[in-house]
């Protein structure tokens, strides 16, 4: 298969040969119009973004051009690769998040069409201490940022209680219905109040 040139560099398209750990999905995708929508890579590999570096195994793109979602690596979980495998492998970024530097493993970076880094998800078998405008609060599923930098929602661990003029609050969603980081149970405006929810 031949490359597909994007603004991030000339990528390489995953070929279809058997893998017992690649997916089965198109290599390439296009939108309707015949925009390209997302690139599988053959091999994982570092590609320049705005935001920074990263390893990038799957890249989806928004119909402009701009990178949307990148994923450092997209393994098929299953009886011949478990996601132990492929976590152990994954590589670890520091993002800045209220002054504070977070060292995780992304499994997602979703970028706003500026190129700015929208949400972070983690690794279900990762959980990091992210401090908010209410205080640190762990989470196990990321982080959700405004494009100006500050925190915009998070998915606090069970029995996450926190202290607000109003009395205590627990935000958990039991299952959460998403799989991304994005509009998470706990949201804050951009001046770091609690928005109710």
């Amino acid at each position: 298969m031949d490359k597909v040139k994007t603004r991030y560099g000339c990528l390489m398209p995953y070929s279809g040969a058997s893998d017992y750990r690649k997916k089965f999905r198109f290599a390439v995708d296009h939108y309707d119009d015949g925009a390209l929508k997302s690139v599988y890579l053959e091999e994982p590999q570092v590609l320049s973004f705005p935001a920074g570096d990263f390893q990038t195994e799957l890249i989806t793109f928004y119909e402009d051009g701009n990178a949307k979602r990148i994923f450092p690596l997209y393994g098929q979980i299953s009886a011949y690769w478990s996601i132990e495998e492929e976590v152990e492998t994954a590589p670890y970024y520091d993002f800045e998040i209220s002054g504070a530097t977070l060292h995780v493993r992304p499994q997602c970076i979703f970028f706003y069409p500026s190129g700015k880094i929208r949400a972070v998800t983690i690794w279900p078998c990762d959980e990091i201490s992210v401090m908010t405008p209410a205080g640190p609060v762990r989470t196990k599923l990321g982080f959700e940022l405004y494009e100006s930098g500050a925190l915009r929602s998070i998915e606090p661990v069970y029995g996450t209680v926190l202290s607000t003029p109003q009395g205590d609050i627990r935000p958990f969603r039991f299952r959460p219905v998403m799989m991304h980081a994005e509009n998470a149970t706990l949201k804050f405006t951009e001046q770091g109040e609690i928005l109710p929810g």
